[in-house]
């Protein structure tokens, strides 16, 4: 085609010289007025090269302005709603609006942007390929130019599309469109919450919820479980945003209670989709359907296989990361502060109480989901809420209360009860740490050094029953029963046996004599010899594939401590093994055979066999012996052997210096660029298993990788030493390497700054001058950049981004399942410096803090850059603040309480995100804690080598002992005594005196109110007071003498006894206490002393027994070095201290006064005289001095911080709904045009002629019918009518082409026909309704041809070439064009319409018409069937007066020249 071609030449001609008017002879304007044309073209492939050309003209917003003007929109819109086999160029539209965007989104078109929202609404029901891109582009205009997608609806189309959409990626681009509009105040007013915003939960809250009312009934129940999968995960997108967990838990809002409310709701069906929900919020795996409770928590066990840990991909690298614990135990995690953040809000809306009641009232497979869950979120509780959040929840009186109460139905009961049983199961097995699922990480664990580790109980062969029996019968019947003397088949043999065996302790063993054992070593040694074919030839899924994997390993070892003939047959195996490898070695064919059968089959266990031999001095002697590393060292640069390599970089041991580490280090250098990268991830293995002096060689490896050529290698290398600078050994060996990093990008120079928190690496790089440099550089543009990479990190964990790698601008992503991310917080040049004195005072100096503070103070949050700034400088003040030296600068300032205000009341969301982020980094450290806990902050104090479950320091820190001596004589039942007390230092001679000096302690209104916990026993009145105060720090006691004799009186006057230690105030016992106390226990005497505080109460004996156990477990971890009886003290003692802690808690389950902890201890043993076995003051001290440890050894803390009342989060200024801008034609049309069934009608029209009157009318007097400014054309002005805009820039008038349009024109004039050469282009418009099927009259003619009569009942003709009937033609095909904006009637307003047109063709051969139509479609929503029959009405349109504008051009150009 020539137009085609001249269309791609001029595309070329722009491309090469520009806009330049000088150089193209015509203007920007002649340009477009004669590009316009080419979209009127009859062939589609004409106009798409026109839409091109069109894209590549537009390069500024004057040019596009200019475009616009001549309202070239409505022509680009009518090739985004025609679908006729036109994709390529409804294409080309579309990228042609995305320049649009791009170039000025302010400028944006309403004609278009309501174009693409009706493509977006219906394009999926008319099978249209565009919608999702018509979405889209929506999506991005939203971002740029809310208020022109909000007047039109866009919108509700946007959410609309998220219920649509299953596809993660798309789904959770749209539903953030809608948060970023929420986050900030200017754009909050477009999206109503309450209404708009929360439909998304539709699908769970509306039991009968259809998206769309065709559905079929037999494609219900499938249509539904898609909208549950596209509500999830929209669900959780929203919560994973600051702005959607405010407007979803905001006071008012019904969006977090609803869901939580669903959950008492016995649907089967909305309990199981929303568990899912909950199982994504936490990032939780969600264990498969089954009805046995282990079965299930095996599927969620981290320990568990998993595809990306096999040989083929990241297989023990992989392993490692996923259940090896971070390196670094202090540096915050962010994932964290957001999940505590999540967890504290559910918790507080009721998520516990309703995960109980689904736990009692579903079926099993659903109740056993809820309990996994409920465990995870108590667990997760524990480890990441603040003591004061999360105390109560292990209680959980509830489902205590229905597995007790009979009057819970029995089915109830059972679940609940069977649900507490299988928390207890979940409890003992998150006490255990992750077990290595790989024989391989197993094997690095135990070879590495580190002592905390032993083989795993699963990984052990069965107990051993004969170990005791150490006679040479037992032996012999061992070897019997083992089966390898009388059976061939291997599979046969009993391995656990055999595995006792080759334990056993007898010497004599060991020396291989008996002809039983050397058949029973040959048999094990032909069974494991690769030449055998046996072991090497067993699948990897065989059931007894790890068990005789096991065996092996012992049997090489056996074979090292054997004498000199064990020694024999391991030289035997390992040079067979030699000659196994060395086939590796021989031609491709059969090194691709080998590589196959090492992924499948027990063969590449040999690598493991030969790491077991490194780890001991002599199995490397062994190796060496038979040339084994030098082996090793030849596959090294043999290509295609990346599994082997793998196997052998994981199973050497590198613990000592030597051929082993030689080999490493040419994997790393020499390989191929997978097996580099493998071996360099390996080292983080290495290093996260604590393998002994990994700082003097492990570092000096990772450095040498950081200049590798690959990219991937340099920057995980780079991520590993950024790991392990959390270990200051391993900060000091590369301090002392001086390594060049700078060429690494961010993170390189973010690595480089962490020198500066030691002084080693401060005075080196102050040498150079970076600090200063530094210093420059962030307070000018880095600290902005700081808060890019935190938020790109916190995406990529949060949502589906993926971080481009190589520079690449797109990165495919997968639909698999992330693993629990972690975002661990970057490097901040002022937090490295606030770790030492002198970079304390070279803040200070250049007053760093008090110009961050002033933008906190003074905050521009009306443009995005001025937000940046304010996050900018709150994550700075939050890295300072991170230490105590920084703190006191942040103290001095004064900004604290503004950056808490920030938090409850920022306008901007995402604000408020930042600020729990930055008060969570001033929380680690005891001084932060503190000046937080003055701000209605509560902080976690602990870190996170914690090991669960977590007993929170803060209690021992408030606790001091008091010790209260006690000596008596008992004489046949009866007990006599004297008081003799000393309390500070005073004597006191009587019991009432006592009861005086306790009140004091425990009264509130006292001068010193202490808070006393109590314990006086039945047997020796022994008393152990425990005070709450500000106590010096050396640990002294004070001590209450007391010795006297008096009667042993009977159990009654015991308990009168007891009355008279202060109780609580309270004597209403919680649900769950109540449940399960004892019947022996009567109330307290209301005369007694009391506390006044209301929040103290009772506990069970059941509570104090478990604080008592989880003290002691406490006690083990905290000084695993004490004696059995330093660490274990007496029950007794545990006990009063459980009763401290709980007395000081708040919590309503777990407290005890005086009377009930007397109680308690009557139940706490069988042995009474061991249970109340005095407390000497030197295991008191010893307690006290294990205490201060733990204070100064776990001082820094991880790093998080929630409010007291996290509801103070959610307040947010409601902003009033926006008012949509009525456009002047909608109002016109609704007015003048609408009858009563228009869907643009707010109340009653006034009656309308019928249509009889109004020909009767023009008849009679054609200057009544039309006004002088009547034309049937509302809003037709020179700036909306596609003919009359160009002419206006022409320089023509266009009121001369047409007169009926003419405002100056005279009446007389109008009813004049016009010209018979302007026949073609003057507008025909049609009646109304009543017109075409009114009885009253009938039409001239039924043909196609032109009407030029319409025939009245009494015989009269009008002709329709009057301007009064061109008037009403015009009026009457607006109105009922109007009525289709209407889902009522259309079908019959179409059919009127077609009517008209088969009757009056003409009528629609209108510019000015088309125009006012295409002004009406661009102000008015109409639905995409309307728009398209509305476009293919006036497809026909000639549109002569454009091609003679375009001519005009054209003609005045050849005049010039």
């Amino acid at each position: 085609m020539c137009k085609l071609a001249h269309l791609n030449n001029f595309v070329k001609l722009l491309c090469s010289v520009g806009l330049s008017e000088e150089k193209l002879g015509f203007t920007q304007e002649q340009i477009i007025i004669c590009l316009r044309l080419v979209f009127l073209h009859e062939a589609k492939e004409v106009r798409a090269a026109g839409l091109r050309a069109l894209r590549y003209l537009i390069t500024d917003s004057s040019t596009l302005e200019k475009v616009l003007h001549l309202k070239v929109d409505y022509l680009i819109a009518r090739c985004i709603d025609i679908q006729q086999n036109n994709e390529g160029e409804r294409t080309q539209a579309l990228r042609l609006v995305r320049k649009m965007i791009t170039v000025n989104p302010l400028l944006f078109p309403s004609s278009i942007t309501n174009s693409l929202i009706a493509v977006g609404n219906d394009g999926h029901n008319e099978r249209d390929r565009l919608s999702r891109a018509c979405v889209a582009i929506i999506c991005e205009l939203a971002l740029k130019n809310p208020v022109v997608v909000a007047q039109a609806g866009g919108l509700s189309t946007i959410l609309k599309s998220v219920t649509d959409c299953q596809l993660s990626r798309i789904n959770e681009a749209l539903i953030t469109t809608i948060l970023h509009l929420l986050n900030h105040p200017h754009t909050r007013q477009f999206v109503r919450s309450d209404v708009e915003f929360e439909q998304i939960l539709a699908p769970y809250t509306d039991f009968h919820y259809k998206h769309n009312p065709d559905v079929e009934e037999g494609q219900s129940k499938e249509d539904r479980e898609t909208r549950f999968m596209a509500s999830k995960m929209s669900i959780v997108a929203s919560f994973r945003s600051w702005s959607g967990i405010i407007n979803l838990c905001k006071s008012g809002s019904t969006g977090i209670q609803s869901l939580i409310g669903l959950l008492c709701i016995p649907n089967m069906e909305v309990r199981k989709a929303l568990l899912e929900v909950l199982y994504d919020i936490f990032h939780l795996t969600i264990p498969i359907p089954s009805m046995n409770f282990m079965e299930a928590l095996s599927s969620v066990d981290p320990s568990r296989f998993q595809d990306s840990w096999r040989l083929s991909d990241g297989f023990v690298a992989s392993e490692a990361t996923a259940l090896l614990p971070h390196r670094s135990c202090s540096r915050p995690d962010l994932m964290h502060n957001y999940l505590a953040f999540v967890l504290s809000a559910f918790i507080k809306s009721g998520l516990l109480e309703g995960l109980v009641e689904v736990i009692a009232s579903s079926d099993d497979i659903i109740s056993i989901r809820a309990t996994i869950l409920l465990k995870e979120l108590l667990n997760m509780a524990n480890r990441i809420l603040p003591h004061s959040q999360s105390l109560h929840l292990h209680c959980l009186p509830t489902l205590v209360n229905v597995a007790a109460s009979f009057d819970i139905p029995h089915d109830k009961r059972l679940r609940a009860s069977a649900a507490v049983n299988n928390m207890k199961c979940f409890h003992e097995k998150k006490k255990v740490q992750p077990k290595p699922c790989s024989l391989y990480l197993d094997h690095i664990l135990r070879t590495s050094g580190a002592s905390h580790y032993t083989r795993d109980q699963h990984c052990r062969l069965q107990k051993d029953i004969f170990i005791i029996k150490d006679t040479e019968d037992a032996l012999m019947t061992t070897l019997k029963e083992s089966h390898i003397l009388n059976h061939k088949e291997s599979l046969d043999w009993d391995w656990s046996l055999i595995g006792t065996i080759l334990k056993w302790p007898n010497a004599s063993l060991r020396s291989n004599k008996g002809e039983q054992m050397h058949i029973f070593v040959r048999r094990l040694l032909f069974f494991y010899k690769p030449s055998s074919n046996i072991f090497c030839s067993l699948e990897l899924d065989n059931p007894k594939a790890r068990q005789i994997t096991v065996v092996g390993c012992q049997f090489i070892e056996f074979l090292m401590q054997s004498e000199e003939e064990g020694q024999g047959f391991l030289e035997d195996l390992v040079r067979d093994i030699v000659q196994w490898l060395v086939s590796y070695l021989g031609p491709r064919s059969d090194q691709c055979m080998q590589s196959s059968s090492l992924l499948t089959t027990l063969s590449q266990y040999y690598l493991l066999f030969l790491g077991t031999l490194s780890s001991y001095p002599c199995g490397v002697k062994m190796l060496e012996k038979c040339s084994v590393f030098q082996c090793l060292l030849n596959l090294c640069t043999v290509k295609d052997q990346e599994h082997l390599l793998k196997l052998t970089v994981t199973s050497l041991n590198y613990s000592r210096d030597g051929l082993s580490r030689v080999i490493l280090s040419k994997i790393l250098t020499a390989a191929a660029d997978s097996c580099r990268l493998y071996a360099t991830k390996h080292l983080r293995v290495l290093l996260r298993a604590n393998v002994e002096f990994f700082s003097s060689w492990g570092i000096e490896l990772l450095v040498t990788q950081l200049h590798d050529r690959s990219r991937a290698v340099s920057v995980e290398a780079l991520d590993i030493l950024d790991e392990a600078c959390g270990d200051k050994a391993n900060l000091h060996a590369l301090i002392e390497m001086k390594p060049a990093l700078t060429h690494l990008g961010d993170k390189g120079l973010l690595l480089l700054l962490r020198f500066l928190s030691i002084p080693k690496g401060f005075a080196y790089l102050n040498d150079k001058e970076f600090v200063t440099y530094q210093m420059e550089k962030w307070q000018k543009s880095y600290n902005l950049r700081y808060v890019d990479i935190i938020e790109e990190q916190l995406n990529e964990a949060l949502t589906t981004y993926r971080k481009p790698v190589n520079g690449d601008n797109y990165v495919r992503r997968s639909s698999q399942r992330k693993p629990k991310p972690h975002v661990y917080l970057p490097v901040h040049l002022y937090g490295q410096l606030v770790h030492s004195k002198s970079g304390c005072q070279l803040l200070e100096s250049q007053n760093v803090v008090y110009d961050l503070s002033c933008h906190v103070r003074s905050p521009n949050l009306d443009h995005w850059d001025g937000i940046k700034q304010l996050k900018a400088a709150l994550w700075a003040l939050g890295n300072i603040g991170s230490t105590n030296w920084g703190l006191n600068l942040l103290l001095e300032e004064s900004v604290i309480p503004d950056i808490v205000a920030l938090a409850y009341h920022c306008e901007v969301l995402s604000i408020r995100g930042t600020c729990v982020y930055v008060l969570g980094l001033m929380s680690k450290t005891k001084h932060g804690c503190e000046t937080l806990k003055q701000e209605g902050w509560d902080s976690v104090r602990h870190s996170r080598s914690t090991l669960w479950p977590v007993v929170p320091e803060e209690f021992e820190a408030h606790l001091k002992p008091i010790t209260l001596h006690h000596t008596s004589s008992v004489h046949n039942g009866t007990q006599t005594g004297h008081p003799d007390i000393g309390l500070n230092g005073e004597k006191v001679e009587s019991r009432e005196f006592l009861e005086k000096a306790l009140y004091r302690l425990v009264d509130p209104t006292s001068d010193n109110p202490q808070t006393l916990s109590c314990h006086h026993s039945f047997g020796d009145h022994s008393l152990l007071l425990y005070r709450n105060g500000n106590e010096s720090q050396d640990g002294s006691n004070d001590e209450i003498d007391v010795s006297n004799e008096r009667t042993h009186c009977s159990g009654e006057t015991e308990v009168q006894s007891a009355e008279q230690i202060p109780p609580g105030a309270s004597h209403t016992l919680p649900r769950r206490a109540q449940s399960l106390r004892s019947p022996s226990v009567t109330p307290l005497s209301s005369c007694s002393l009391r506390f006044r505080s209301a929040h103290y109460a009772y506990t069970s004996p059941r509570d104090a027994l478990g604080y008592a156990t989880l003290r002691r477990l406490q006690h083990q971890r905290i000084q695993p070095s004490l004696s059995h009886n330093e660490a274990l003290v007496s029950p007794a003692k545990d006990i009063l201290y459980a009763d401290a802690i709980t007395m000081n808690t708040g919590s309503l389950d777990s407290k005890l006064t005086s009377k009930r902890f007397l109680k308690a201890m009557s139940f706490a043993s069988h042995d009474k005289e061991k249970l109340l076995s005095p407390i000497n003051q030197s295991t008191l001290q010893r307690s006290s001095s294990v205490r201060s440890l733990v204070s100064t050894s776990s001082e820094d803390y991880i790093g998080l911080a929630l409010p007291v009342d996290i509801n103070c989060m959610f307040q947010v200024r409601e902003t009033p709904y926006f008012q949509k801008m009525s456009s002047p034609s909608s109002e016109a049309f609704s007015a003048k045009h609408s009858s009563g069934d228009s869907g643009f009608t707010n109340g009653l029209q006034p009656a309308r002629p019928h249509f009889a009157e109004l020909v009767a009318m023009s008849l009679s007097d054609p200057l009544k019918m039309l006004s002088s400014e009547d034309t049937g054309l509302q809003e037709h002005n020179d700036n909306n009518c596609l003919y009359c805009a160009a002419f206006c820039k022409l320089g023509s008038n266009s009121r001369r082409s047409y007169p009926e349009l003419s405002e100056e024109t005279s009446v007389a004039e109008r009813a004049t026909p016009p010209p018979a050469n302007h026949i073609d282009t003057l507008t025909r418009i049609n009646l109304t309704e009543e017109s075409i099927c009114s009885d009253r009259f009938s039409h001239g003619s039924t043909g196609s041809g032109h009407s030029t009569e319409i025939v009245l009942d009494g015989g009269k003709s009008m002709s329709t070439d009057t301007p009064a009937c061109r008037v009403l033609h015009r009026k009457e095909i607006l109105r009922l064009i109007i009525n289709l904006s209407s889902s009522v009637g259309t079908k019959n307003h179409e059919s009127n319409l077609l009517t008209i047109k088969e009757k009056f063709p003409c009528a629609f051969d209108d510019i000015c018409l088309y125009s006012e139509v295409s002004h009406l479609l661009a102000h008015c929503t109409f639905r995409l069937p309307s728009r398209r029959f509305i476009q293919e009405l006036f497809q026909d349109v000639p549109f002569v007066p454009m091609y003679a504008a375009a001519e005009s051009v054209l003609s005045t150009s050849q005049q010039r020249t």
